[in-house]
């Protein structure tokens, strides 16, 4: 609204005897939306136009009392009005187009995470199956050679260090720590892959350990002399 018809409505409504309060009263209004109307923040609608002219004993011309430079004023401000209106709007809908996005973008995430980490898990399974059918052949060589053999379900798989680090928690944190840290929720399942990866890694390392490919040679069995004390 003009400052000047603002400050019509205020010069009005004191000449009539009207505190805010009593004239939103009169027109079943708060009295915040007067207030407003009189620091120029907001506009009466046409009925609450027709009912101050009412109140006050004055026609509509007189209530504004509009000249050609203040039309074009309201003109103006109404224009900027429904501008910045249109403008709320525009950023209101974009802020739910992202919400959106972020949304489905969570959704493939926690998908693509949920396959990973099930793709991860067949791995470690097929890396363990794969690990016992080797431990069984080198028990049948054992037992063709000649040694006692230990069956395989006699001889618990050892587990290493590297067997018994909880890779599967660490890459869970750090997928939540690139998707709300980094924002990258397309991306960061990607951790999830390295989940096989680690698993076939460390099944690796910690049977080269139980073999003694470290450098330490492996325990002899129980009931076996080495060579050295059958030549004693």
């Amino acid at each position: 609204m003009n400052v000047q018809i603002a400050q019509r409505l205020a010069e009005l409504r004191r000449a009539k005897g009207y505190s805010q309060e009593a004239l939103a009263n009169e027109l079943g209004l708060s009295r915040q939306a007067v207030s407003k109307w009189e620091r120029a923040e907001s506009s009466p609608d046409t009925e609450n136009l027709i009912a101050l002219a009412r109140l006050y004993g004055v026609s509509l011309d007189d209530l504004l009392n509009v000249g050609k430079d203040i039309e074009d004023d309201v003109a103006f401000e109404n224009a900027e009005r429904a501008e910045k209106t249109a403008r709320a709007q525009a950023e209101r809908e974009e802020a739910l187009r992202e919400q959106r996005a972020h949304q489905e973008a969570m959704a493939q995430a926690t998908a693509a995470a949920t396959q990973a980490s099930e793709a991860a898990a067949r791995a470690a399974q097929a890396a363990a199956a794969a690990s016992e059918q080797a431990a069984s052949a080198r028990t049948s060589a054992a037992a063709a050679a000649g040694s006692p053999a230990v069956p395989a379900s006699d001889a618990p798989r050892r587990r290493g260090p590297w067997r018994s680090f909880p890779y599967s928690v660490v890459a869970t944190i750090l997928f939540f720590v690139f998707c709300f840290g980094f924002h990258a929720w397309t991306t960061a399942w990607l951790v999830f892959l390295t989940i096989p990866i680690y698993h076939w890694i460390a099944n690796i390392m910690d049977d080269s350990l139980g073999r003694g490919d470290d450098g330490t040679a492996p325990a002899a069995p129980q009931g076996v002399r080495s060579d050295e004390e059958g030549r004693r």
